[in-house]
């Protein structure tokens, strides 16, 4: 395998029994993708007592290309998003035709006819006047949590939502998921991705059959559902393992819920604290960003700890005069220290990140369609959400400024406080990429979800 050997308490981890449920909360840094690949490895071999096939899951496809690079073709382990697990096993029963989930594109559509279609009945309604983003997440919340009447929608705690919804408007809202389910089957797509989880609870529910794999790892736990959570461990055998790698702290996905909620039983998670990756000045910006209000929402958050490493550089701030001196600016430092190290270049969209790398050869952009990982130096570019689980020497965060973070439709959509709580997940995530230098720019006034540029954390050039 590509990866450093475990060392210390991983190694407890890695060889922790095989079966039951096993929680590892670990801050940026800690280790949680290398233990996952070895706890996968040891798992799968035919010396391990009570080993069997083991699938290796997380979120995202740039991680699943990373994992693959990192693990070098394990016997036994199959690598691969929970998108593409839940599609494969409902596609295996039956249950899942060809092209029958609605993109993201479609979905947006289906949920606006289904607010218009809800006004009709609803006459005035200021509700009713959200912006779309805001009924797209709502809807996701309650598949994401398995709750399959408007009954267990009224009698749940919504945990993640600042501005909670009284009873008339949680009505409101269940005829919109009523409507946008008919305008999607209608529309000959009887799937979207956010509901697959209960679907393949309900077929795991009279499924018989052998489970395919006896143990399943997941790296970021934190990004799935809850729902999605409950599908896995109800995919492995009585005697078979489920383990869970994750950080509250990185959560970005929108459950902010406990494993308790999730129905696992686990006696005792284990907590990593030591940051292995970050240099200490880069870790001392993460840990004063998980200190600031936006984080203290979330019922498994372990704070980080000091790094290990020896001392660095601060992270740099820059103000430029305008976004697209700003963009030029990170294009051409970028190019310059992908010359000899691997750069990221990380933003809220794909549309900035694009923006601040162009004219740069050779950029390697993070996607979904990712194949292969590159370990040479060069520039990588993409979201904040595509970099979930990756390092580099050397990353740069563009746009920082006030002014577009938070983003202006996040906060339209969701409220400052709720947006602010979200952005700065992202945020945290970006920083926590950076090994070796992290180059924070902006426009105008530095984005108050970030430390002060006058707190000392940071070497600040204009």
């Amino acid at each position: 395998m590509n990866l450093p050997a475990p060392k210390g308490h991983q190694r407890d981890v890695v060889y922790l029994p095989g079966r039951g449920h096993q929680v590892i909360l670990g801050t940026a840094g800690t280790g949680k993708t290398v233990m996952a690949i070895h706890r996968a490895a040891h798992l799968a071999d035919t010396r391990t007592r009570n080993h069997g096939p083991t699938l290796l899951l997380t979120y995202n496809n740039s991680l699943v290309t990373y994992l693959r690079h990192l693990a070098n073709r394990l016997p036994g382990v199959t690598i691969e998003t929970y998108g593409k697990f839940s599609r494969g096993y409902l596609a295996a029963k039956g249950l899942m035709g060809y092209n029958q989930i609605a993109t993201p594109d479609l979905r947006r559509h289906f949920v606006e006819q289904a607010v218009k279609t809800t006004a009709m009945t609803h006459g005035t309604n200021p509700f009713l006047e959200h912006a779309t983003d805001f009924f797209l997440d709502e809807l996701e919340w309650i598949d994401g949590h398995g709750l399959a009447t408007v009954q267990d929608y009224l009698d749940v705690k919504r945990a993640g939502r600042m501005a909670p919804l009284q009873q008339g408007q949680r009505h409101t809202v269940w005829d919109i998921r009523t409507n946008y389910l008919k305008a999607r089957r209608a529309g000959g797509r009887p799937y979207d991705w956010a509901g697959l989880p209960m679907v393949v609870r309900a077929a795991l529910a009279v499924d018989a059959e052998t489970r395919r794999y006896k143990h399943i790892v997941v790296d970021e736990a934190q990004d799935l559902s809850p729902e999605a959570i409950r599908s896995l461990a109800e995919a492995i055998p009585e005697d078979g393992s489920l383990t869970l790698f994750a950080d509250y702290a990185q959560q970005i996905y929108g459950q902010r819920v406990s494993w308790r909620s999730c129905g696992l039983t686990v006696t005792k998670a284990e907590l990593f604290l030591d940051n292995y990756r970050n240099s200490p000045e880069i870790a001392r910006l993460a840990i004063a960003m998980a200190d600031m209000p936006h984080f203290k929402d979330s019922a498994d958050l372990v704070e980080p700890r000091a790094p290990q490493r020896a001392a660095g550089a601060k992270p740099t701030l820059v103000r430029y005069s305008s976004p697209t001196a700003e963009a030029a600016g990170v294009a051409t430092n970028a190019a310059d220290f992908g010359k000899f190290a691997r750069v990221g270049v990380l933003a809220r969209t794909r549309a900035e990140a694009r923006q601040a790398v162009a004219g740069i050869a050779g950029v390697r952009m993070l996607h979904d369609n990712m194949q292969k990982w590159e370990i040479s130096s060069g520039v990588y570019a993409g979201t904040y959400h595509s970099a979930k689980g990756l390092e580099f020497d050397v990353v740069f965060l563009p746009f920082c400024g006030a002014n577009r973070c938070p983003d202006s439709d996040t906060v339209a959509a969701f409220g400052y406080d709720e947006a602010a709580s979200r952005e700065s997940r992202l945020l945290y995530v970006g920083v926590t990429r950076a090994c070796d230098e992290l180059i924070i720019t902006h426009t105008g006034q530095l984005t108050p979800l970030l430390p002060a540029a006058d707190s000392g954390l940071y070497q600040v050039t204009t």
